[in-house]
């Protein structure tokens, strides 16, 4: 019934970095203070019979492991070494896809040199330029991170660096961040929407002029940032636009968190062994992701009978009356679901981002069919869109209505019905 492929293991519950907007220690919840402060690797073994016991029973050839946190490299070389082996050991016959996402500012040769030995991507963590990097991405002591992120990322060009991670910040000029991202040879770049709902609106966003329907700050910088990747000739990959463009192709099983109609099957091993839901759901109110399921007592199978994993698992289906009826659902997907949270409606709400998806889509698929022969458009069966009246579509009757028991399970999630 669920498929769970990615597992995000936070092997440390601390950061040697203090960034103002993070989820994880910034915006409200504390719950990781409870947890130890490394995964023990008797945790981690424990993982990895549980996970050899799930593939089998699953006929699950290939996972991806993720090491994060916290600050991943705030562990001992040593200790990827042993947890890699645990993993190739305990289950051979399985595929692992090993990476660490960091934020870098330890990242030296001899870092590099071992996840090479140990067939472990990078990626790296990045806030664009250095006065708007060091805006956010600071020490504890309020100390600026860039230069040590710029030399790993230049470093990185010449090892094992898949690729850059950066939370969108409208305020940098698109042209800016572009030239950055060419001179440090980024060649591959992901870009994600900050954590905000209707409570906590995203940086840069008035949640005064949600009610205009031409108000779309996100949107665009982000069509600004496309015109210029998409005329240079040596762009890199920009995520985001590559998985849009092929969703809106009919690219099928395309698609993340973010965007598409996929399931959402990745899970989240907290420090202590607790299995739970993405932690960026952490931005919403304290507790959301918590339960009592543990690798040291549990079966993974058993976070499957969790409210919120089921939930989330299928976040881009169970999705607001007013998404149902957008013609660009398909393509949006609802958005993710911790952007659509409010205490009032819980989840019952499309993403705060809605305006900025709906326009972006309808640009890059209008953009997309203005520069294809007219029989292939034919062919492909898609029509431009027009943004202005999607807009007003969403204040007409719906002719799709909303499954009642999946408007009771968005609305369950409503703060005051939390202990």
């Amino acid at each position: 019934m669920y498929k769970v492929t990615s597992f995000v293991l936070k092997i440390v519950s601390r950061c040697n970095l203090n960034c103002s907007y993070c989820y994880m220690y910034n915006l409200g919840d504390q719950t990781y203070l409870k947890q130890p402060k490394f995964m023990s690797l008797e945790t981690m073994q424990f993982f990895a019979d549980r996970l050899k016991s799930y593939c089998a029973d699953s006929n699950t050839t290939h996972v991806q492991i993720v090491f994060h946190g916290g600050e991943p490299l705030m562990a001992k070389p040593e200790y990827f070494e042993k947890c890699v082996a645990i993993f190739r050991n305990t289950a051979p016959e399985i595929g692992f896809y090993f990476t660490v996402q960091t934020n870098g500012v330890t990242l030296d040769q001899n870092w590099f040199d071992l996840f090479k030995r140990l067939q472990i991507t990078i990626g790296i963590s990045i806030d664009g330029p250095e006065k708007y990097h060091d805006t956010y991405r600071v020490f504890h002591n309020g100390k600026g991170s860039y230069n040590l992120v710029a030399e790993a990322i230049k470093l990185g060009r010449k090892n094992y660096l898949a690729g850059l991670l950066m939370v969108v910040n409208i305020g940098i000029p698109v042209e800016e961040l572009y030239a950055e991202m060419k001179t440090l040879g980024v060649n591959n770049l992901n870009l994600l929407l900050p954590d905000g709902h209707y409570d906590l609106p995203p940086p840069n966003m008035d949640i005064g002029k949600l009610s205009d329907k031409n108000y779309t700050p996100y949107a665009d910088w982000f069509i600004a940032l496309y015109k210029i990747w998409k005329q240079d000739k040596t762009r890199p990959k920009i995520y985001l636009f590559e998985t849009l463009v092929k969703i809106i192709m009919g690219q099928k099983e395309i698609g993340n968190q973010l965007v598409g109609r996929r399931t959402n099957g990745t899970l989240v091993l907290e420090s202590d062994g607790s299995i739970e839901v993405v932690d960026s759901l952490r931005a919403c109110f304290e507790g959301i992701t918590r339960n009592e399921i543990n690798v040291h007592t549990n079966q993974i199978e058993d976070i499957f009978e969790d409210d919120t994993f089921q939930l989330f698992y299928r976040a881009h289906d169970k999705v607001a009356e007013q998404c149902l009826n957008c013609p660009v659902y398909d393509v949006c997907g609802g958005g993710f679901l911790g952007q659509r949270y409010s205490e009032e409606n819980g989840f019952n709400n499309p993403t705060i981002y809605c305006q900025d998806m709906v326009r972006l889509i309808t640009f890059i698929q209008n953009d997309i069919l203005s520069s294809l022969p007219a029989a292939t458009v034919t062919e492909l069966d898609i029509e431009p869109l027009v943004y202005e009246e999607i807009i007003a579509s969403f204040d007409e009757p719906n002719e799709i209505k909303i499954d009642p028991e999946v408007e009771k399970v968005l609305v369950s999630f409503k703060k005051e019905l939390q202990v």
